[in-house]
């Protein structure tokens, strides 16, 4: 009757938006460097985790969190280990004593990743012998709506706005 047009409006706008939002599927890339890279006294080494290469676009993908694991072969207890993720800041990157690392991603690695899909790695030595192993990255990512999705609910809703005053006059 007089009122179901304007339900089938309101409704329609309804899953236009859950749809919008429920569509940027979550998903999860792992990255793997396999490696076995000796590490000297005051040495380093750097490598890169590129998840462009398991499907991720920048710009049409977004990295949202994620972690990172470093794997140390052969470190002791007073080998001085500096992992450096992307900048030296304290954002994600860390210090051990000889042993593996393992943290979050935090918001300057999920930026790096966001912008190229890249996250650089270093691995120092301040003290002691080592060899830099297998480093795993994983990362959660969601698609980012497409602007033409976001059209079409900017439409719905405008319709939405041009009914009710259509109704009200």
């Amino acid at each position: 009757q007089e009122g179901d047009g304007m339900y089938k409006l309101i409704g329609g706008v309804t899953a236009g938006v859950f749809m919008t939002f429920v569509s940027a599927q979550a998903g999860m890339i792992t990255d793997t460097v396999y490696q076995n890279a000796y590490v000297g006294w005051l040495g380093s080494h750097s490598y890169s985790h590129d998840i462009t290469d398991n499907g991720f676009v920048p710009g049409s993908d977004l990295a949202v969190s994620g972690d990172i694991s470093i794997q140390i072969k052969n470190g002791d207890w007073y080998d001085l280990i500096v992992f450096t993720i992307e900048s030296f800041d304290g954002d994600t990157g860390g210090v051990t004593f000889g042993s593996s690392f393992s943290n979050s991603l935090e918001v300057e690695a999920l930026a790096a990743l966001n912008e190229d899909g890249t996250l650089g790695v270093t691995v120092t030595s301040l003290s002691g012998a080592f060899k830099v192993g297998k480093s795993v990255l994983n990362v959660v990512t969601e698609a980012v709506p497409e602007p033409g999705t976001l059209a079409l609910l900017g439409l719905g809703l405008a319709g939405l706005g041009a009914a009710r005053r259509r109704k009200s006059a």
